[in-house]
């Protein structure tokens, strides 16, 4: 039995815990607001928000309800398209239909969803920032730019907002329903202890972008384990000279993580180039690592900066290289039992630079054809230590140990960097499109080293 709050009313369920909560919502529920559309997290149709306290304060995010398992809800606030509805168009709704913003109107409802989150959001009220918001909502009939005049009037309308109760002044100027304000007593009326089954289950279970995806009738079925909850897993914590980050932290905390992007001051434009925020408020850093793709993104970064896991089994802690975890596509060398704790690795000194790349078929919201990170250590205009991944090229991540070794002791230049080429060129064997993917490791290595001395660098070095 799981509980939560859909709309304005409490809810108890007696479902198979792996459900996708879109079909708790359509088939259960009976709202049909909620669209299903790919089913992969891709097009935003079905977007919800989902409501939860932290602390003191309840905090709304987007998700794809689609691939949100029934039990990462429990406790939480679920709003759909029809708990929105009040007795005439919000200004949201409003503003959408004078700006002919929807046309076959499928996309719609996941629209309206992700500009009510990023009204509740604390995020500042600009129109780059709405826009960003619905990036991952996709429409194939409008054209995106009478939505965009939609967006220009919302951000107008609330650009007067109490920044320190949305929520409140949100329902005074119609733009949600009056219940919203009572929501955060009703949470706190629910709340109770996480307590770990960790009894045979079939799954451990963060955010489930993945499993939802590509296993959805063998989770729906199966013994889960949702670990989200679990104290102690989330979160970018900094002890003697080591960065920690918990396994459930999802990748909107690593991109508002003051830590981690004072170490890298580029770091929210590289997760700006992962999924869209429907997905990157709910999948895991532990989940990017335990999926084993050869072209995870947190696993590229983190294996260039020379990530360890630690992996929990009962009680029983080992530590392992990020770089010899993965040992065959999606194989990990990791236990059933064992649960990822968190990956660390050493905050990098002044001298340190990071750098992250990725091609895909779209600039965002998309997996990547080759995505790759480089890591060095420049003093006095030389490289005194390098770290090189690259994926995309086979059935695991690439640890460019030769490129690497190579960089050591070079002053970046066109000739360190063609030189360097031919290296990661010897290195590599791309299983398909081999010319088109090596031309990709060519340009992205350029990249990353123009990144760390623009000066030094100029394109004819790709002739």
């Amino acid at each position: 039995m799981i509980n939560l709050i859909v709309n304005d009313q409490i809810r108890e369920f007696d479902l198979p815990l792996g459900t996708s909560l879109v079909d708790v919502i359509r088939d259960n529920l009976k709202l049909p607001g909620t669209k299903i559309g790919c089913r992969e997290g891709d097009c935003g149709a079905c977007t919800v928000l989902v409501g939860e306290l932290d602390g003191e304060n309840l905090k709304y995010k987007s998700m794809a309800s689609c691939i949100l398992p029934l039990g990462n809800t429990r406790r939480k606030h679920i709003v759909t398209i029809e708990g929105l509805n009040l007795d005439g168009l919000t200004p949201i709704q409003k503003a959408f239909v004078e700006e002919n913003g929807t046309q076959c109107g499928f996309c719609t409802p996941g629209f309206i969803m992700s500009v009510v989150g990023f009204c509740l959001s604390d995020k500042k009220k600009t129109f780059e920032n709405i826009k960003i918001a619905v990036a991952g909502n996709i429409c194939r009939c409008t054209g995106y730019k009478s939505i965009e005049r939609a967006l220009s009037i919302i951000v107008d309308g609330i650009s007067k907002i109490d920044e320190t109760d949305r929520i409140a002044w949100l329902a005074d100027n119609g733009f949600i329903p009056a219940y919203f304000n009572g929501i955060k007593n009703k949470l706190k009326e629910m709340a109770v202890d996480y307590s770990p089954k960790r009894t045979d289950a079939d799954y451990i279970m963060g955010g489930g972008t993945d499993l939802l995806v590509q296993e959805l009738d063998e989770v729906e079925e199966a013994t889960i384990d949702f670990i989200q909850e679990m104290p102690g897993l989330s979160g970018v914590r900094i002890e003697n000279g080591k960065c920690f980050i918990g396994s459930t932290t999802t990748i909107t905390e690593l991109f508002e993580s003051e830590a981690l992007n004072k170490m890298f001051p580029k770091m929210r434009s590289y997760i700006n180039l992962i999924a869209s925020h429907q997905i990157r408020n709910m999948a895991t850093v532990g989940g990017n690592f335990a999926n084993g793709s050869p072209i995870g993104d947190l696993a590229i970064m983190f294996q260039a900066l020379d990530g360890t896991l630690v992996l929990n089994e009962k009680g029983k802690k080992r530590e392992i290289k990020l770089k010899d975890f993965f040992v065959g596509y999606k194989t990990v060398n990791k236990k059933p039992d064992e649960l990822i704790e968190c990956v660390y690795f050493n905050v990098p000194g002044e001298n340190t630079h990071f750098s992250f790349e990725k091609i895909g078929k779209r600039i965002h919201l998309d997996m990547a054809t080759v995505n790759s990170a480089l890591v060095v250590e420049i003093k006095d205009g030389i490289i005194k230590a390098a770290s090189y991944s690259v994926g995309g090229l086979g059935a695991t991540i690439r640890n460019m140990e030769k490129t690497s070794g190579f960089l050591v002791g070079k002053k970046i230049s066109n000739k360190t960097f063609i030189e360097a080429n031919k290296v990661a060129q010897s290195e590599i064997t791309p299983r398909s499109r081999p010319e088109y993917k090596r031309l990709l490791v060519k340009q992205q290595l350029l990249c990353h080293l123009m990144s760390f001395a623009p000066e030094a660098l100029g394109l004819e070095a790709l002739q």
